[in-house]
């Protein structure tokens, strides 16, 4: 895993990125963060590129010391996939990723 780090919304997130392919984004739930998908990875990343990252708060993400908000979690997914220049994905979540 080569671990990247992009400016998203005033903050630095890291993200990882596997595969070629169509892109899929996995989002992790409260508590986790990127590596919380590993078991998946390697068979999704062999049809498709895959996709994690820390949220905000998480992780090696930055933390900003403020209340979050839905908008503002889905605001740095927007980001990402703005710096990443993916036009539309697929999205997997999990617990709090899939409510966003």
């Amino acid at each position: 895993m080569s671990e990247k780090f992009a400016k998203i919304n005033g903050l630095k997130l890291c993200y990882a990125e596997y595969g070629k392919g169509d892109p899929i984004i996995l989002i992790h739930g409260i508590g986790g963060k990127k590596e919380t998908w590993i078991a998946q990875i390697t068979e999704l990343s062999n049809h498709f590129r895959i996709i994690t990252f820390d949220m905000r708060g998480v992780g090696k993400s930055d933390r900003p010391n403020i209340p979050y908000t839905m908008e503002m979690l889905a605001d740095d997914i927007i980001g990402l996939m703005d710096y990443l220049k993916i036009d539309k994905t697929h999205i997997i979540g999990r617990s709090l990723g899939g409510m966003i």
